[in-house]
């Protein structure tokens, strides 16, 4: 086979070997490009006659003729094409002989280069807005035509490999969400996270639900921004625990790549990202809801029944957000590298009375040598000045009870091996009174 750019290279049919070469092109974006060129405006040899086109790119006289009067390609296209004209236009799309459907990439490759090729398209202008839709179906599939020289100061298109582009041709719907390829929208931004490393943002958004909300009512002009009455806002809907943990950085992280994903599916019209937390389903009512009713009693992980609003379950257990996932995993280290008569218990959000402080439910609770040691897990929003100060009571009351509490940064369990050796010294000194 040829390349329009060089035409003495060895033709399709002559290519060795039994069985075709894999393919990239898949036959998907195959049958896109030949329904997308059958409606196009230009023919598919240009200015050219059928057979001089082809000419560029098989050897006519050694393929055989489907007519059996006749011996080869060459001598049946002359008699149906241009003697009797009785075939139709786009013949050579379904004829297995030239590959265009199930051959080897570099034929159909080289097929749509030779149309774009100065003797058989001479529009510059033309050439290279078919070389924009071609490329546009063949990006996912990792090839492009791409101008690599001139010729009488017009380009010359040859194929050439390109990474993968794994975002579809879609067009998102405006107006109304469509749930379906929103996820897909929110798979896709998952995709380009995980591949930039960022695995935090990854696991939040794994966790997310994704809609768009127009500005409606909300609206108030600002001069110099690009805000209008139809603009919309990313809403990322995600557990009410984890929050928190979508910190400033993750969010201008996430919504670089979603901004990004949507802008390709062409909906520019989204022009920021909020997150919220989901409400919790409303509980079931009955006709008796008018009677007071006494709660039920519990006295243990008030949380419990969260596992179904977004919060991390482990072993059966629930926690208050990812950070303290990480906390319990290290601790759990901490708890099997304990010698068997030194061994430590690890109670997740167990709810205790405190004799000023009402009903409370620390992060974790570790048992061990006949002491007791309180951790918590420390967000963001523990560092505000009113937060902190009811922080430092509610350490006052465990200290009361003889029980000294240890807080944990959140962002410490970005690094699970500083954590673990942290806590390693902190328990030896509260729980087994090592120096």
């Amino acid at each position: 086979m040829s390349h329009p750019s060089s035409m003495d290279s060895p033709r399709a049919d002559e290519q060795p070997g039994p069985t075709p070469p894999e393919r990239d092109v898949s036959r998907v974006t195959r049958l896109d490009i030949l329904d997308y060129l059958r409606t196009a405006a230009a023919s598919w040899h240009g200015r050219l006659g059928e057979i001089e086109f082809l000419d560029g790119l098989y050897d006519l006289d050694a393929l055989a003729s489907t007519d059996s009067r006749y011996a080869t390609a060459r001598q049946d296209i002359r008699q149906h094409r241009v003697n009797n004209c009785d075939g139709k236009e786009d013949w050579v799309f379904d004829d297995p002989r030239f590959g265009l459907l199930d051959g080897p990439d570099d034929v159909l490759m080289a097929f749509l280069a030779r149309m774009l090729h100065p003797e058989v398209q001479p529009d510059v202008d033309a050439a290279a807005r078919l070389a924009e839709d071609l490329n546009r179906f063949l990006a996912p599939d990792g090839w492009a035509l791409r101008a690599d020289r001139f010729l009488s100061g017009r380009p010359v298109y040859a194929p050439v490999t390109v990474p993968k582009n794994l975002l579809p041709a879609i067009a998102l719907p405006l107006g109304h969400d469509d749930a379906g390829k929103l996820e897909m929208v929110l798979g896709l931004t998952h995709h380009l996270l995980d591949a930039d490393g960022q695995g935090r943002a990854c696991e939040l958004v794994r966790a997310s639900k994704l809609s768009l909300r127009q500005d409606g009512a909300y609206y108030h002009p600002i001069p110099g921004d690009n805000w209008t009455e139809s603009t919309y806002e990313a809403v990322l809907t995600i557990g009410p625990g984890l929050v928190a943990e979508f910190t400033q950085e993750l969010q201008d992280y996430v919504w670089g790549h979603l901004g990004a994903v949507l802008t390709q599916l062409d909906r520019g019209d989204v022009q920021s990202m909020v997150v919220e937390g989901a409400l919790p389903p409303l509980p079931a009512v009955d006709h008796q809801w008018r009677e007071p009713a006494a709660p039920p009693p519990t006295n243990q992980a008030r949380r419990e029944r969260a596992a179904n609003e977004g919060y991390p379950v482990q072993d059966g257990l629930v926690f208050g957000s990812r950070a303290e996932l990480v906390a319990y995993e290290v601790l759990t280290e901490l708890q099997r590298e304990c010698q068997p008569q030194n061994a430590i218990a690890i109670m997740p959000l167990a709810s205790v009375r405190l004799r000023d402080a009402g009903v409370r439910s620390p992060d974790f609770t570790v048992l061990g040598n006949g002491r007791a040691v309180i951790i918590e897990v420390d967000g963001p929003h523990h560092y505000g000045p009113t937060r902190k100060a009811d922080d430092e009571d509610r350490d006052r009351h465990w200290i009361r009870c003889g029980v000294p509490t240890l807080r944990i940064a959140a962002h410490h369990t970005e690094d699970p091996a500083s954590l673990k050796a942290r806590l390693r010294e902190d328990l030896g000194r509260t729980i087994f009174q090592r120096r």
